[in-house]
């Protein structure tokens, strides 16, 4: 009998096997070629980390990184809170599964669609301008100027508000109506209700959205590429722009630096969110 189950662990393993193999060729492979690049010249030879300073002191790549990081610092805060806030207002109302589902809609159509709809609207000839022309009001070239970045704010809550409510409405289901008559009974008005009871049962699955909204806020440079094109206005280049002209270019040592340091500031993030949730749930 422990023969049987001792064979059958090990045909349990084989079953993993094309997963580890996938991840290798995959994942680790092309990260070690990466770092190789990192850490060398064109010929080959080993630099250490003159590559870094390179990028490091690169104008477009400051700039890329501060987009970046701005970008990240106004979109997901925006997108958690105004998830919360509309699902707090929906969880209660008649018709919420329909309302949800139509905050879901811009999740589900193509980014081309989605973009050709922006595209509509904010272009030179769009209908924007256009209701500003026939107001007797200067028309914006919205798409070459600083609105530009916020244009991609707006894009990118719409897009990404309806899942991050949808998960906040679950959230919300989930916590006993019970508590809350406990604390109106003790006298807690609506701010210490908000302190005691959701926003204690609510943190794990903030801190679910939170995750989601950072990973999206990398995804957004699909749409800005397909609005913009590989050479945008200064305000929304970002840190995928860099990366993906200097694939261009073949520039094969800052493309890999520059993933680098992206990767570690993604792990650092992370890991900061998960610090900091940790903390938070100590102190509630």
């Amino acid at each position: 009998m422990k023969k049987m189950i001792l064979l059958s662990k090990q045909k349990i393993w084989l079953f993993a096997v094309p997963s580890f193999i996938g991840m290798a060729v995959f994942f680790f492979v092309p990260a070690g070629i990466s770092l190789f690049y990192a850490f060398t010249n064109v010929p080959g030879n080993f630099v250490w980390f003159d590559n870094f300073f390179d990028v490091l002191s690169n104008d477009v790549f400051l700039l890329a990184t501060k987009n970046s990081l701005f970008f990240i610092g106004v979109s997901v805060p925006l997108n958690v809170i105004i998830a919360f806030i509309l699902a707090a207002l929906l969880r209660n109302l008649r018709y919420k599964k329909t309302l949800a589902l139509a905050f879901m809609l811009p999740l589900i159509i193509p980014s081309g669609a989605v973009v050709f709809f922006w595209n509509s609207l904010f272009a030179d000839n769009g209908a924007i301008n256009g209701i500003l022309y026939r107001m007797g009001m200067d028309t914006v070239p919205w798409f070459m100027t600083d609105w530009s970045f916020w244009i991609i704010i707006l894009m990118f809550l719409v897009r990404n508000i309806g899942f991050n409510m949808i998960l906040f409405m679950a959230g919300l289901s989930l916590i006993p109506k019970d508590y809350y008559d406990y604390v109106r009974v003790d006298g807690a008005g609506v701010f210490m209700t908000f302190r005691h009871v959701t926003a204690i049962y609510i943190l794990p699955t903030t801190f679910i959205v939170f995750m989601m909204s950072i990973i999206n806020s990398f995804r957004v440079f699909r749409e800005i590429y397909l609005l913009y094109g590989q050479y945008p206005h200064q305000s929304v280049y970002m840190l995928q722009h860099y990366m993906n002209n200097q694939f261009l270019f073949v520039n094969m040592q800052r493309l890999s630096v520059t993933a680098t340091v992206l990767s570690v500031f993604t792990a650092i993030l992370v890991w900061g969110v998960f610090t900091g949730q940790k903390k938070i749930s100590e102190t509630f």
